[in-house]
């Protein structure tokens, strides 16, 4: 097995040939680069990057949305023997200039003259970047001296390696496992943003331990959205695809992600759970508002593909009348669902956050299957993965290859197994980061010096070696009475109760009982207020009707219905918009940003415990 990214993506150029490596959609077309191509396109990209000066360990960052020009500037740089720093491509100015700065980067590579004037914006704070190189075209008369479209750099390093031509394989000959591949800046959900150091055979035993459990082969097609800049869609959609020989095709924008399913017809998909959720409450939303005939055949097949998934996962034969009536389940329900991610899906990965249980039974039931995986950017980032050989609904699934995982106490003792011994997940292996950049405090305080990192989640292993997860241990709630919550737990369920709620954040630290925020899923919401005839100028108007309230209530009910009596939810805020990325409400992976959703909403979560008439 190769053991750095170098390695992976020259037996994949040479073993690709003229094979699709990677598509993208420019003005209504979908375009198509060949691993040949991609191989010259990285050559070109990474001689230019030397050009430009750029040498082995120095600091490249990539600032830019999903694309073809994202990839071949990581592999480009990669093949010096440089580091690529990946920039989140929604955040404000002044933390991509931080990132920057701390990293000491010394090319910054945009996507377009938006992200370009983003970094001009506070140019003058910048401190290493010498050069701005935009994937898009650039207009001469709207560029700064130091900035260059990436054809010219490629052009320049065509050049260079007609003068030097045994430079590029020198260079990524040169390159060693343990080399620095990329700082990943984590989004946070607290505190400021860490560099977390990663090596190339970081990644790379990563891809090894992916590959041995999933197959992907030359024959598949992988739709990615997930940001690149997130260590999960970079391991899985950009580093294991390649190295598996896929094509990649980038996805317009999550928003445009259901039509892009039915154009590229894709047989993996990874993605976090929000997807899966909107999925989910989509569907449900097409059953509720049809026949009562319908309704009854929908319940009906779910019922018998919830049973025929249960089976296959335990491993269990399929008696022949089950077999029969999922094949008519399948012809009148199921494959109709299918058809909506294009009818070649293999099978969705799901990470980044917990995936609720019903939801992973439920397109397990349709014959959508749902791997759900664990990892962090410190562990580069797969720890954990459900497979169809060894899979649990609800679980993280069992170790990788090569990576071990323990639960230990509060002392740092591993525990035995079984749901009564929770504690704090660790795990050590090839993939656990080299530390976090500069920080050697806080490096020490998640990573042992046996090797051990300390992932901050509680959970449990059972006696079959499948880890489960209850919660952040920096997010348990913890109130006035002594009594903890898992919050995440609550907040799935109010999320997939039914289709009203869009985002659900649970209150109650140092409190006497749980409250939530509750955001709507603004387009039922609409149509159901159209039913009931309510009228309305606005959403925080709509969101104050008492019918609304009285929905919401029904909706909240049948969680706690589910819950301990400590853990309901007593009362609750109806937000008049969703949680937003742009605010810093949530990370780029959708887990809640808790402090910032405190600030904002200081006044309702106040309002909300200052009712003395709420029982406790």
């Amino acid at each position: 097995m190769p053991r750095t990214l170098c390695e992976l993506f020259q037996n994949a150029v040479v073993q690709g040939g003229n094979k699709a490596a990677l598509q993208e959609k420019v003005n209504g077309t979908w375009r198509t680069v060949t691993f040949a191509g991609y191989g010259k396109y990285v050559q070109d990209t990474a001689m230019g990057l030397r050009a430009l000066g750029i040498q082995k360990g120095d600091r490249v960052a990539i600032f830019s949305n999903n694309c073809i020009g994202w990839a071949v500037s990581d592999w480009g740089i990669l093949h010096l023997g440089a580091v690529t720093v990946p920039i989140y491509d929604t955040v404000t100015p002044e933390k991509a200039a931080y990132v920057l700065n701390d990293s000491g980067s010394k090319v910054a590579i945009v996507r377009n003259q938006a992200y370009l004037q983003k970094l001009l914006s506070v140019e003058e704070s910048l401190t290493s970047v010498t050069h701005f190189v935009v994937i898009e075209d650039l207009p001469a008369n709207q560029r700064p001296k130091n900035a260059i479209t990436l054809a010219e750099l490629q052009k320049m390093g065509e050049d260079y390696a007609k003068g030097h031509p045994e430079d590029f394989k020198n260079g990524f000959m040169a390159v060693r496992p343990d080399d620095l591949a990329s700082i990943v800046y984590t989004s946070g959900t607290t505190g400021n943003q860490k560099g977390v150091m990663l090596s190339h055979w970081n990644f790379a035993s990563n891809v090894e331990a992916a590959l041995s459990l999933i197959k992907m082969s030359k024959d598949d097609i992988l739709l990615s959205f997930l940001p690149l800049s997130h260590v999960f869609e970079r391991l899985g959609g950009h580093f294991t695809a390649t190295t598996a020989g896929c094509c990649v095709a980038y996805a317009e924008s999550v928003e445009k992600v259901p039509q892009n399913l039915l154009e590229v017809r894709p047989t993996v998909v990874l993605s976090v759970p929000r997807l899966y959720e909107k999925m989910y409450n989509r569907i449900l939303s097409t059953v509720e508002d049809g026949s009562n005939a319908k309704k009854a055949i929908f319940q009906w097949a779910h019922g018998v593909g919830r049973e025929y998934a249960h089976r296959k996962a335990d491993k269990k034969p399929i008696p022949a009348s089950l077999q029969i009536k999922y094949n008519i389940a399948n012809k009148l329900v199921f494959s109709k669902l299918k058809e909506r991610t294009g009818g070649r899906l293999k099978f969705f990965v799901s990470g980044g956050a917990a995936l609720a249980p019903h939801l992973q039974e439920f397109f397990a039931a349709a014959g959508l299957w749902i791997l759900q995986g664990y990892g962090l950017t410190e562990t580069s980032p797969v720890t954990n993965l459900n497979t169809f050989e060894n899979m649990r609904f609800g679980s993280i699934g069992k170790a990788v290859p090569g990576v071990e995982v323990q639960i230990w106490d509060e002392t740092g003792k591993p525990l035995p197994r079984g749901k009564e011994h929770q504690g704090e997940i660790t795990v050590r292996g090839p993939n656990v980061m080299k530390g976090y950049y500069n920080l050697p405090k806080e490096t020490a305080e998640v990573l042992t010096p046996e090797g051990w990192f300390k992932t901050g989640d509680i959970g449990y292993m059972d006696a079959d070696g499948y880890v489960f997860i209850t919660d952040r241990k920096k997010e348990l709630l913890v109130m006035s009475n002594g009594k903890k919550v898992a919050p995440q737990a609550v907040e799935n369920d109010l999320k997939t109760v039914g289709r009203y709620v869009a985002n659900a954040v649970a209150i109650g630290n140092n409190r006497k009982f749980i409250a939530a925020l509750l955001c709507p899923n603004f387009e039922e919401l609409e149509k159901w207020a159209k039913a009931e005839g309510i009228t309305y100028s606005s959403h925080a108007e709509l969101v104050k009707n008492p019918k609304v309230r009285a929905l919401y209530e029904g909706e909240v009910a049948k969680v706690n219905a589910k819950l301990s009596r400590f853990e309901q939810v007593k009362t609750f805020a109806i937000l008049p918009r969703d949680l937003l990325q742009d605010q810093d409400e949530i990370s780029v992976k959708m887990s809640l940003k808790r402090k910032v959703i405190d600030a904002h909403f200081k006044d309702e979560i106040e309002g909300l415990y200052a009712n003395a008439n709420v029982a406790e």
